[in-house]
């Protein structure tokens, strides 16, 4: 019997033939190709086809490898943020005991010029004791009598009068601000040549028994009488504000004092009348 060849069977010769076909006609255009010595049309294709895939996958290698990169240098830099931050750190403390000596040594020049304002007398003292919040206004300082520092000396800052020791021991001593409720000191305004008494509020001082003839004004500078205590011609305070009534025998004035109390480190002790 001769075999029939189904319908599948020649689908499959005629697939067979045709791919027969397309290789011939393929190595025909290659050789054109190499014989005119360009790109066959598959290269092209090809090239075309794999070019941005080649691109996407090198650009992810590369990405991959900036990611490797960066991990592995991460310890690196982490020390090196760590440094950095320390030396941060140090300026930072570096620039804020510049400006502490800074201010201290202005501190100290004023009072060398308060020194030579008092014919060059006086033991320079630093304050080692503050408590603002105390009924009783006073500072420690780290003088004593081996300095020869004793009750009723006068002290004085670089702008103006503090107040006077009320006892000392060996190595330090306590002063009353002028500040303090119980402090008097005999005074008088510089420009009209007024006499009265400065005396303590706790936050402030206020100058009493000032004449009612008297013209007081914002601004006008109070200074030491001398009296039994303190020398005469230290600045006190200005007035800040005039107290005046015309039914009153005398006036007064709130003083804004010389001496800034919540920064005051150096003093100078004026040695006793």
């Amino acid at each position: 019997m001769v075999a029939i060849p189904s319908f599948w069977d020649e689908r499959k010769l005629f697939v067979f033939i045709t791919l027969i076909i397309v290789a011939m006609l393929v190595t025909l255009f290659e050789v054109q190709a190499a014989r005119d010595g360009r790109q066959s049309i598959v290269d092209e294709v090809t090239a075309t086809v794999l070019a941005p895939v080649e691109g996407a996958v090198s650009a992810a290698a590369n990405a991959i490898g900036g990611e490797l990169s960066a991990l592995a240098h991460a310890g690196s830099l982490s020390g090196e943020n760590a440094q950095l931050r320390d030396k941060v750190s140090r300026l930072a403390a570096d620039n804020d005991a510049i400006h502490a000596a800074v201010a201290e040594n202005a501190d100290l020049r004023r009072l060398l010029a308060m020194r030579d304002a008092v014919g060059g007398r006086g033991v320079e003292a630093e304050v080692v004791g503050y408590a603002p919040e105390a009924a009783r206004k006073e500072i420690t300082i780290d003088r004593g009598t081996h300095d020869g520092v004793k009750r009723d000396c006068v002290v004085v800052g670089g702008s103006g009068l503090v107040g006077h020791v009320v006892d000392a021991g060996p190595h330090e001593a306590h002063v009353l601000l002028i500040i303090d409720p119980t402090s008097a000191v005999p005074a008088y305004l510089q420009r009209s040549r007024s006499w009265g008494i400065v005396v303590g509020t706790s936050e402030h001082v206020k100058m009493k028994y000032i004449g009612q003839d008297k013209k007081v004004g914002a601004g006008d500078l109070v200074v030491t009488g001398h009296g039994e205590v303190y020398p005469g011609g230290i600045a006190i305070g200005r007035v800040r504000e005039v107290d005046r009534k015309d039914s009153a025998l005398y006036q007064s004035a709130v003083l804004e004092t010389q001496v800034d109390f919540g920064s005051l480190t150096h003093v100078l002790v004026l040695p006793a009348r």
